[in-house]
């Protein structure tokens, strides 16, 4: 995965979230719409993280130092658990402002301005994710794959405001202009329980990673690679430990020679270790792999 081409994409896409940002807050605050300026202020706060990942970026490619010997990994995972967080909090605020918008008998919008709006980034937006998500089949980067969730869920956003926008004008031109009131704030209902599942696929991963909880693919992995080396080369017993930050996977595994193991030099050990990697999968910059060998069991203990 390039690095430089990674943060390219990022920078070139917190730039243009920045401008959808401000073109939903001042259109919101011309035309009364508490939606479409909910949806600019989702996309100020999703500027804000995109800024934060292009930071981590940044910092992974310097890969380690004194302070941080395993590298940057870790804050990738942090910055996802923020992003999934302020998600989550603007979708509570969203509900709650929508529900007292509705008992208070509704709101007044300049349609015309707000559906023009809407039909301009529906396009725009759906566009731009489509575009990224091809870039990142290349680069494969997790937290482009994270950040155009942002593209994803703005786009949704476009999508039912510009269909709840036509709505509100039909209603309008047919004389129920007392329930066209009623669609801004019902709009910012429906958005921020749309925006629930993508702030909870984002929470989980990057919950779990922060909190250290060993990932069950690669856990299951490396056991099945290691009880059909146990039997091929007679090993007594053997203890493994697996870690995910972000990207990063580490993996530690200690294994237990018998007493009469056969053992002529430290080159033997060594194409042990190659075997076991190269059935782990192929190595690159974010898998951190010791294997050690012992006699004795106390020091798997």
């Amino acid at each position: 995965m390039s690095n430089r081409g990674e943060q390219a994409l990022l920078k070139q896409s917190t730039l243009l979230m920045f401008a959808v940002a401000i073109a939903g807050i001042v259109t919101g605050f011309v035309s009364g719409s508490q939606s479409i300026l909910f949806d600019g202020f989702f996309s100020l706060i999703a500027t804000f993280i995109k800024v934060l990942m292009l930071i981590t970026a940044r910092l992974i490619a310097k890969q380690s130092n004194q302070r941080f010997q395993f590298g940057f990994w870790h804050l990738e995972p942090m910055v996802l658990l923020i992003e999934g967080s302020f998600l989550l909090l603007i979708a509570i605020y969203a509900f709650l402002n929508g529900v007292f918008g509705i008992i208070n008998g509704g709101r007044e919008i300049e349609l015309g301005l707000v559906i023009v709006y809407a039909a301009v980034f529906t396009v725009v937006e759906f566009a731009y994710f489509f575009y990224v998500r091809h870039r990142n089949r290349q680069l494969k980067s997790s937290l482009i794959q994270f950040d155009n969730i942002s593209w994803l869920v703005d786009a949704m956003l476009s999508v039912g405001l510009l269909i709840s926008f036509l709505a509100a004008l039909l209603l309008r031109s047919q004389g129920y202009g007392e329930w066209a009131v009623y669609v801004d704030p019902l709009i910012l209902i429906v958005l921020a329980l749309t925006m629930l599942p993508p702030a909870f696929k984002i929470l989980g991963p990057a919950l779990r990673d922060v909190l250290g909880i060993a990932p069950d693919v690669l856990d299951d992995q490396v056991r099945q690679v290691m009880d059909a080396a146990k039997v091929t080369h007679g090993f007594d017993d053997y203890v493994s430990y697996v870690q995910k930050h972000g990207r990063a996977r580490f993996i530690e595994i200690h294994v237990v020679l018998p007493a009469d193991y056969s053992l002529s030099n430290v080159g033997q050990l060594d194409a042990l270790r190659e075997e076991i990697s190269a059935q782990l999968g192929k190595p690159d910059a974010a898998r951190w792999l010791t294997i050690s060998f012992t006699g004795d069991k106390k020091w798997i203990a």
